[in-house]
């Protein structure tokens, strides 16, 4: 049961905190900007093949350092309803993130930057609140802008402590994302992504496709909405989130 719920804990932090703007958990390449305050707010809602749910509640600060470095620091609020009809919820482990922008997008290259997350082990343990390790992640990202599109992508590796599990593995991540314009206020989302499982027992890597939108209440306020879908066992069968971005 230990083990089968460190390999969860890792699945849902790779799925659930915000790596990019919202709803995409593709990164872009955007900073915030030097002195610039943001925040994210989200609930998810997750479904795995076995007739497990999760729902999560995200909220991330940001904070820009300089105009090509940005701070956040992504905190969640769990509930995990078993099968067995018994429910754990608490705070889950928390992720400190740093982006710093490489290069600013040209007419004919793309704009590229690196972030850096690093997993702490304050989630509960025994309760499948917390994977009891710290992970340390890195990726490589690219944005360009395609007429009303903008696409994005990240390549990434986790690695994954396993003092508390063995049998876990380092994790290779990818994702590709489009982001079109469809007015001035909606834009339409879509992106496909996916990792090697944390398990080094598992037959299976997770693999899902999200549709998405947002819409401009004004100049601060942008609402999201998304569904996910995972084609493979290891992914969460349907995953539906909503949010809020605000720009101070």
């Amino acid at each position: 049961m230990k083990r089968y719920a460190s390999a969860f804990v890792l699945l849902s932090m790779i799925i659930a905190p915000a790596l990019a703007y919202r709803p995409l958990g593709t990164e872009d390449a955007g900073v915030a900007g030097k002195g610039m305050i943001q925040f994210e707010g989200s609930w998810d809602y997750l479904r795995w093949n076995d007739g497990l749910a999760e729902k999560n509640y995200l909220f991330v600060p940001i904070y820009g350092v300089t105009d090509r470095l940005e701070l956040s620091t992504e905190i969640t609020y769990m509930y995990h309803h078993n099968t067995d009809g018994t429910t754990a919820s608490g705070a889950g482990d928390i992720n400190l993130v740093a982006k710093f922008l490489l290069a600013e997008e040209g007419l004919k290259t793309p704009a590229f930057a690196l972030k850096w997350v690093g997993k702490l082990d304050n989630g509960d343990y025994s309760a499948g609140l917390g994977s009891g390790d710290k992970d340390w992640s890195i990726f490589a990202v690219a944005s360009k802008t395609a007429g009303r599109a903008v696409l994005h992508s990240h390549v990434g590796y986790t690695w994954v402590g396993k003092s508390k599990d063995a049998n876990l593995r380092d994790i290779p991540l990818f994702a590709l994302g489009i982001d079109y314009g469809a007015t001035d206020l909606l834009h339409l989302l879509a992106e496909i992504n996916g990792n090697r499982h944390p398990d080094s027992s598992a037959t299976a890597d997770p693999r899902s496709l999200l549709l998405g939108l947002t819409y401009k209440l004004s100049d601060k306020y942008i609402l999201d909405a998304g569904s996910r879908w995972g084609f493979s066992a290891a992914s969460p069968a349907w995953n539906a989130t909503f949010g809020v971005s605000a720009t101070l």
